[in-house]
């Protein structure tokens, strides 16, 4: 079939009766390191979180909605550290 498309990972974009795949090139050390760097702050921001909630006085005393904020913040965070690590995981090591 002259019209088929590489296999590739890439997305492909219907346009009309056009198939466009875009292919992005990254530096892959870069984006490593970016993402190594911003794994790090996720989990600070984890431990911050978990921190502040282990605190029985902080639990105890902070309006209800407050302390649902950061448990809502701790679980976002969370599950952007599970993305990042298989983002930087696809990348290989």
């Amino acid at each position: 079939m002259a019209d088929a498309l590489p296999d590739s990972d890439a997305p492909v974009q219907i346009v009309g009766e056009f198939r466009l795949m875009l292919k992005i090139e990254i530096d892959v050390a870069a984006e490593r390191e970016r993402m190594g760097k911003e794994i790090l702050r996720i989990e600070s921001e984890i431990a911050k979180a978990e921190t502040k909630l282990s605190t029985e006085s902080f639990v105890a005393r902070a309006p209800a909605a407050v302390v649902a904020q950061e448990r809502a913040r701790l679980a976002g965070f969370q599950a952007t550290l599970a993305k990042l690590v298989a983002q930087k995981e696809r990348l290989g090591s």
